[in-house]
């Protein structure tokens, strides 16, 4: 696969960094560009261009988490804050708007009943994305 464009899904969880690095050494061979989106979730009882101050500094914060370790890595990505109803619906959307090559997501490791948890943002965009995706999960803690 010939990458050119690579949408990463982060979420300001732990796994960020690593999804970052990730794509940053999937990226380099064919200097494909990397947009790094974060999705700010509206309530459906909030206009969706409600004003979330809380929220868009914590987005803004993780973004610029994300560019400085692109920037330590030598290498620069585009950031862009989204506030949409579903997660996964605005990543869809922008894979297709962007036309992505490969959309990387970050899933924290996570169980419940004693399984491993993908949550329904990572299964809805495994089902619903145009192109690639490639879900990275955190190792087990030690």
């Amino acid at each position: 696969m010939q990458l050119k464009r690579i949408l990463v899904a982060i979420g300001g969880s732990s796994v960020d960094p690593d999804v970052i690095r990730l794509s940053l050494t999937l990226a380099r061979p064919a200097k494909a560009e990397i947009v790094a989106v974060h999705v700010i979730e509206v309530r459906w009882n909030l206009p969706l261009d409600a004003v979330l101050d809380p929220e868009l500094d914590h987005g803004e914060q993780v973004l610029g988490a994300a560019a400085k370790i692109a920037e330590k890595g030598g290498q620069r990505i585009e950031t862009e804050l989204l506030q949409a109803r579903d997660a996964a619906a605005a990543i869809i959307d922008t894979a297709r708007e962007r036309r992505a090559d490969l959309v990387l997501l970050g899933m924290p490791y996570r169980t419940r009943l004693g399984r491993v948890y993908v949550g329904k943002t990572v299964q809805n965009v495994y089902v619903g994305s145009p192109c690639a995706v490639l879900a990275y999960r955190q190792e087990a803690p030690q």
